[in-house]
């Protein structure tokens, strides 16, 4: 039976094997102080100019207010309150959901829209919105014929619909754009 060898034998990057002999505390704190003097620092209040190439995942001039202020959405926090049921389940009844809007000018809209009505606003940002920002449009939560009247169904479709509505109305380009607005106001 051949010896057996480390997987990570012919590495050549920082991965540095530990001897079975133990750990020597001092060597670890050594290679921990060379590892920390090799980063960049940079004093706090000189900010460098951001690259001219296109960024890098590895950059270090990754600011965080590079890209502030930009959002364009109105809304600035949604929640689904609650859901009733209107009419009798023989006769046509159907689901109504409370959704909540604030508006960034802190006004608050109350919305009531049936599961339908969420999929009439999916579809038309599938048609409005460019092809490179679908991706950004969650899945709606499935729909259960058998279950649709349930407490807990509903209450855990309330849970999926705020989810939803909350990736679409708060995201910086979506959220701005007039097929949320006519659903939001209709």
């Amino acid at each position: 039976m051949p010896a057996p060898t480390h997987p990570f034998r012919n590495t050549e990057s920082l991965l540095v094997i530990i001897p079975d002999d133990g750990i020597d505390v001092e060597a670890e704190a050594r290679l921990y102080d060379e590892l920390c003097d090799d980063q960049v620092s940079i004093h706090p209040s000189i900010r460098p100019k951001s690259p001219q190439g296109p960024p890098s995942i590895f950059s270090r001039d990754i600011w965080l207010n590079d890209n502030s202020g930009t959002s364009l959405a109105f809304a600035r926090n949604v929640h689904i309150a609650g859901w009733t049921s209107v009419g009798d389940k023989l006769g046509g009844a159907y689901v109504v959901y409370d959704c909540v809007i604030r508006t960034k000018e802190d006004t608050t809209i109350h919305a009531h829209k049936r599961y339908s009505d969420f999929v009439l606003l999916y579809d038309a940002l599938k048609h409005s919105l460019p092809k490179h920002q679908h991706h950004f449009i969650p899945a709606l939560p499935p729909k259960s014929p058998f279950a649709r009247y349930r407490a807990a169904f509903l209450d855990r479709r309330r849970r999926q619909l705020q989810y939803w509505l909350s990736a679409v109305l708060l995201h910086p380009e979506i959220g701005a754009c007039q097929a949320v607005r006519w659903w939001v106001m209709d």
